[in-house]
């Protein structure tokens, strides 16, 4: 197996993705949720998912989709594809699966149903109410609030 398709396997789906939740669960592993667009891998978004993944023993990564990502940042988003930000993000050596967000951070959520939820301070409105659904079954709701450049922070400094 080449170092690819390690970063790949981190990449899940459909009933894989349900395996490794009910074998972390098995484990009694503490969930971590962290939700957001990685269109750009930056320092800041480094510092995101370390400290997400500091809050518990399993870190479980939502990437937006391109469309969801489309819909709120207009046709010139995301930079890079869902696929290609999945991987990026899968790179990271904390991260213990990517799962590709078709169906919204809502879904995604439930899905994982973490121990604590956690996102971004420059997150839409909309994703931050969506990880709020996660209190219903007593986990934390995180808004990081460390160093956190936003793709528009970068582009302003690049014009």
């Amino acid at each position: 197996m080449d170092k690819k398709d390690i970063l790949s396997g981190k990449v899940l789906e459909g009933i894989e993705f349900e395996r490794k939740l009910a074998f972390w669960r098995f484990k009694d592993s503490s969930l971590v949720a962290l939700y957001g667009t990685f269109d750009v891998f930056h320092p800041s978004v480094f510092d995101l998912i370390t400290y997400a993944a500091e809050q518990g023993h399993e870190l479980i990564v939502g990437v937006k989709s391109d469309s969801d990502v489309k819909k709120e940042k207009g046709e010139k988003f995301p930079i890079f594809n869902q696929e290609q930000r999945a991987a990026m993000v899968s790179a990271h050596q904390l991260v213990s699966a990517v799962y590709i967000c078709e169906d919204g951070p809502e879904e995604f959520i439930k899905k994982v149903k973490p121990e604590v939820a956690v996102c971004c301070s420059h997150a839409s409105d909309t994703d931050k109410k969506a990880l709020e659904i996660a209190r219903e079954w007593g986990a934390k709701v995180d808004i990081y609030e460390g160093s956190t450049t936003s793709i528009d922070d970068i582009a302003s400094k690049i014009k």
